[in-house]
């Protein structure tokens, strides 16, 4: 019975060695060699790989993020997904569960993550999140750094420079408590000491990795961009969307299986450096 047991515990990890290493041998571009110019612009945008192997049919939409109605990227992803007919599509930005009741109110209101449902709902397919869930992306980050480095890059990054981009500087300190640690961390289950929820520990960590009292107005956005090496903190973004990356090329596999033809709308840098992996998988299939 023991050498039984033993042998089924060899086998379940062997095959998580084995899932684990076709994760990791995934054929990414780094994000400071993606080709996007110093601005961060696409080659095209949208920029769209369209692979096939046999019966199995991927097509990838990479994006710059854009609310703008008249955004001719709109166009683009309506025409491309009115004649692929896609079995199932593969979004950024969470699981969607609204429905829309025309065009320009879902791209008012979530950009091509609306569009794309919009499209979805209209043809009665499936719409699936292939975005890593949030506490597992923290919580990798804070092996890869530390608990700190993941909180404050989390923190910077979705929600003090978008608030710089937004001009929104009233009630910071409650907004950042309640909207994003209460909002937005707790209920993805990521857990903080009491300390570590106020936006005074924010400012605290700020001052120790910028050496400075924190400032709405001098935080840079550059020092938390994957394609920069402006600051240590453009490598904890390498990491976070390379995690990203690997989640998604892992979904897309997955559901592969069970459907032949998939469109995938994604921002455009993800697309640039999964590129090589799409390619690795589709014709591995």
């Amino acid at each position: 019975m023991k050498h039984f047991v033993f042998l089924i515990l060899v086998i379940i990890i062997g095959c998580q060695i084995s899932e684990n290493e076709k994760i990791k041998s995934y054929k990414l571009i780094s994000y400071l060699d993606i080709k996007v110019d110093s601005l961060g612009n696409l080659p095209q945008s949208p920029y769209i790989v369209d692979l096939q192997n046999n019966k199995k049919h991927l097509i990838v939409i990479g994006t710059l993020h854009s609310r703008d109605t008249s955004n001719k990227m709109f166009t683009e992803i309506e025409k491309v997904f009115t004649n692929f007919k896609p079995d199932i599509a593969i979004n950024e930005g969470g699981q969607i569960n609204k429905t829309y009741t025309n065009r320009n109110t879902a791209i008012i209101k979530n950009g091509e993550t609306g569009l794309l449902k919009y499209l979805c709902d209209k043809q009665n397919i499936k719409m699936i999140n292939g975005d890593m869930p949030d506490s597992l992306e923290f919580n990798e980050l804070s092996k890869n750094f530390s608990k700190k480095e993941a909180l404050f890059f989390f923190a910077s990054e979705r929600f003090v420079l978008p608030c710089t981009y937004w001009n929104e500087k009233e009630n910071l300190d409650s907004l950042y408590e309640t909207d994003f640690i209460e909002g937005y961390l707790f209920a993805e289950g990521i857990k903080l000491t009491q300390e570590e929820k106020l936006f005074s520990f924010y400012k605290s960590m700020y001052k120790l990795f910028f050496y400075k009292e924190f400032n709405l107005e001098n935080i840079n956005s550059d020092d938390f961009s994957p394609i920069r090496k402006n600051h240590h903190f453009c490598e904890v973004a390498r990491k976070s969307k390379e995690l990203r990356d690997k989640y998604l090329l892992k979904k897309i596999e997955e559901q592969l299986t069970s459907y032949d033809k998939i469109l995938i709308v994604f921002g455009g840098w993800h697309v640039l450096a999964i590129e090589p992996a799409l390619n690795q998988i589709i014709f591995n299939k």
